[in-house]
């Protein structure tokens, strides 16, 4: 039986005559949390800042399911933002940072945040994607958490989509990553030895006053609390849903190897993986990832061919290999989300960037 998967998104939303960034006030947030009526309940969510929103598929265990729920929800979203003379856009980033006050949503927890770190929460500009793979327990879950550890970086390579900060280029692939890097807890999850181990750091972390739930764990890769699920948090959200659905695949695929054929687990320096994960964030694919078996560079390209050759079986196994085929084949072709945006953005700026995005939303 295939392993299930879910895809959860995050987008910013635009005003459609300036293009810069749109809060929504509390009857333009019922008017597009009322999608839940005709997806399924829960699929659309209000997000961390008013002027974001956030869809999620079901549980899923084909690709090709998965690819039309995740379009399906994204054309309702962006019918019921034209209605209110706004658009969604799947940029890890935005373009524009406003110099106005930060508005945030209105959720007690929401508001929790921006009074224990207000510098964080004034500049949480940030879109990411969230896969959950299921897990059958937790110690399955401690192997699955290890095991990927070392295919963080060619991950968030792969998926970089979020070069630009308030105006102008950041120098990174994913700036995403790096604003991220900043909260209490981030970057690669440590390894552990077991379920118990795990347990006692998580407990030792929420005895810390800087973390009030364990929501702020944030690791990019880590074990949910609300489902049995390995939640993989490294991606900025993608361009178009074919994009996030073969990352989705890839990152079950990762799951399945690691389960059915675990490899011998070697340990790596903490700050190896660290280096090697703001590596990744800086270059993208198009430059060098730091390899950590050898301490030596190599393309990012040549980490994606031994990734995708150290998953084939299980790809092939789920019916994944010919959309992670086609999407690898377009990346190759066009570049990733932050290579497409920084195309664009040669073209015609931040206007020519946020029209892609918008354009390509749907597709």
């Amino acid at each position: 039986m295939k392993r299930t998967f879910g895809i959860e998104e995050e987008f910013f939303l635009l005003n459609e005559r300036t293009f810069r960034l749109a809060p929504l006030d509390p009857v333009q947030a019922s008017h597009l949390l009322a999608l839940n009526a005709l997806a399924k309940p829960g699929n659309v969510q209000t997000e961390f800042l008013a002027a974001q929103i956030e869809i999620a598929t079901g549980v899923c265990t084909d690709s090709g399911q998965a690819v039309n729920e995740l379009r399906g929800i994204r054309q309702l979203l962006a019918a019921a933002c034209n209605e209110l003379g706004i658009f969604p856009v799947a940029l890890g980033t935005p373009v524009q940072v406003p110099n106005e006050p930060t508005q945030i949503t209105p959720a007690n927890r929401y508001q929790t945040v921006r009074e224990l770190v207000p510098g964080l929460a004034s500049e949480h500009y940030l879109s990411g994607m969230h896969i959950h793979v299921g897990v059958p327990d937790l110690e399955s879950g401690i192997r699955a958490l290890n095991g990927l550890r070392r295919w963080v970086p060619v991950l968030v390579a792969l998926s970089s989509n979020s070069p630009y900060w308030r105006g102008q280029d950041s120098g990174f692939a994913s700036w995403r990553t790096i604003q991220y890097r900043r909260w209490s807890i981030n970057g690669i999850p440590p390894h552990f030895d077991d379920a118990e181990t795990y347990l006692r750091h998580k407990e030792l972390l929420l005895s810390s006053e800087s973390l009030p739930d364990a929501g702020h764990i944030g690791w990019s890769a880590r074990l949910s609390d609300k489902f049995p699920t390995l939640e993989i948090r490294a991606s900025d959200v993608q361009l178009t849903t074919a994009e996030a659905v073969a990352l989705a695949a890839l990152m079950r695929a990762l799951i399945d190897t690691v389960l059915e054929s675990p490899e011998e687990q070697v340990e790596t320096a903490p700050e190896l993986l660290q280096l090697a994960l703001w590596q990744a964030a800086r270059v993208g694919m198009q430059g060098n990832l730091f390899d950590l078996s050898s301490g030596s560079n190599t393309p990012a390209w040549e980490h994606l061919r031994r990734l995708l050759a150290f998953l084939r079986p299980a790809l092939e196994a789920n019916g994944d290999d010919a959309l992670v085929s086609e999407v690898v084949q377009r990346w190759a072709n066009t570049g990733s989300g932050s290579e497409q945006q920084r195309a664009a953005w040669d073209l015609g700026g931040a206007y020519a960037v946020l029209d892609g995005a918008q354009n390509m939303f749907i597709k």
